[in-house]
């Protein structure tokens, strides 16, 4: 099943090869969707935790944390790849500010990391749910996203640029 495999392909895994964790239907679907596209394992970055990865954001000129929810593990010729993935409920206050803390961040370590993606389920033109991604990586979202103020502004840029990898 893609309980198994999930669980069989996170980077920490108990005595027995197994991992558990607790994931919304978002964060295992993407997961199941990155292993479906060759990842090779994958790490829940849980919240605050001495080694868990931690991106600044501002609310109201206040910053604070954020802790995506995934760092995804890809091989290419050059050696393995990390990804970040942040699945997120576009229905949240916090959805803008986090856009641009993620725009930021890839502004800074772009050259360090894969994909920085902020993540959306939404019904596509087929009548199905899938993922829609804005990649932070990417020159072009990343200078749309940095200057929003608003979750309206960071809408209509999923509805333009965002991408399916399914």
């Amino acid at each position: 099943s893609d309980d198994c495999l999930i669980i069989e392909q996170h980077l920490y895994c108990d005595d027995s090869g197994t991992f558990k964790t607790t994931l919304n239907p978002w964060e295992h679907g993407v997961v199941v969707e990155e292993l479906r596209n060759d990842a090779v394992c994958w790490l829940r970055n849980l919240d605050r935790k001495k080694w868990s990865l931690e991106i600044p954001y501002e609310v109201s000129g206040v910053t604070t944390p954020m802790f995506p929810d995934l760092v995804i593990v890809r091989a290419d010729a050059q050696g393995y790849v990390f990804d970040i993935l942040e699945p997120h409920d576009p229905s949240r206050k916090d959805n803008y500010p986090k856009a641009v803390g993620l725009a930021k961040f890839a502004e800074k370590h772009w050259d360090i990391y894969g994909k920085i993606q902020l993540i959306r389920q939404k019904r596509g033109p087929d009548g199905r749910d899938h993922f829609y991604r804005l990649d932070m990586s990417k020159t072009a979202i990343r200078n749309k996203v940095r200057g929003i103020t608003s979750n309206e502004e960071l809408d209509r840029i999923f509805e333009s640029d965002a991408i399916r990898e399914d």
